[in-house]
């Protein structure tokens, strides 16, 4: 249990920063909120 503490106890260069920020690409791959048809769905969607 210990361990899982240590979550927060690393730190990332500025490159590492960058090449994370280079991986959003700005679309969604999953699904396109933008799209109204998909937006639709996504409004009627109820759980359970």
């Amino acid at each position: 249990m210990a361990e899982n503490l240590n979550v927060f106890d690393f730190e990332l260069t500025d490159e590492q920063m960058s090449r994370i920020a280079d991986l959003d690409t700005g679309v969604s791959v999953a699904l396109d909120h933008h799209d109204p048809a998909v937006a639709g769905q996504l409004g009627g969607f109820r759980l359970g």
